[in-house]
């Protein structure tokens, strides 16, 4: 499913990565478990295209990461990075706004799996009708995840989406995402995953 060969990369002439390898098969779970600074949040953006390497390549199902299909590949992945950004008036808004894009058309929106979401998630249906500016940073998180689960793309790259929560909620995050028939990788730094087998500890 994701295959990284000898992958090298420095940012400001600071080292990231040395001839890093990483293979995960679908549906296999992992989580980057290293020091701040170590390039996790960093790996997510390379395998998504944000950043390029200085060399080796990254394949997707086969297909070798480049400027002619990054477009087509992303629409396999689904990506929450650390600084979450809502437009639109309203959380539901913002919801109808992503769905409505081109690539997503294809896709349509269950109401239902949506209120099921947020009740798992310990959200209030109201929250749809709140302003995005309002939001706590755990709340968005929370909203971010259930956008994530809606548009049920095949891989998830996460990126310290549990950090806003309090014990318990974090809890059920990973209780929803362990039972997950996709290709998970996971930044964090909470010790409640580490209680779960279902993630693999990866580092560098």
């Amino acid at each position: 499913m994701i295959k990284l060969e000898e992958v090298n990369l420095t940012l400001k002439q600071q080292p990231i990565f040395k001839n890093l390898n990483l293979h995960l098969k679908k549906n296999k779970k992992v989580l980057l478990r290293m020091p701040s600074g170590a390039g996790k949040s960093t790996l997510l953006k390379v395998i998504m295209g944000y950043i390029p390497m200085d060399s080796g390549r990254i394949l997707i199902d086969g297909e070798v990461l480049g400027q002619d299909n990054v477009d087509a590949l992303r629409q396999k992945f689904a990506y929450i990075g650390q600084n979450i950004f809502f437009t639109e008036e309203s959380v539901e808004k913002y919801i109808e706004l992503i769905f409505s894009f081109e690539k997503n058309r294809n896709i349509k929106l269950s109401r239902a799996t949506l209120y099921e979401l947020l009740e798992k998630f310990d959200l209030n249906e109201s929250i749809l009708k709140k302003s995005p500016a309002l939001l706590s940073g755990g709340e968005k998180q929370r909203i971010a995840l259930i956008l994530v689960l809606l548009l049920d793309r095949e891989i998830l790259l996460l990126d310290e989406v549990t950090s806003g929560l309090d014990h318990d909620l974090k809890i059920r995050v990973i209780e929803v995402l362990k039972d997950l028939n996709k290709t998970i990788i996971i930044s964090s730094h909470d010790n409640q995953w580490l209680d779960y087998d279902e993630f693999e500890v990866v580092g560098w």
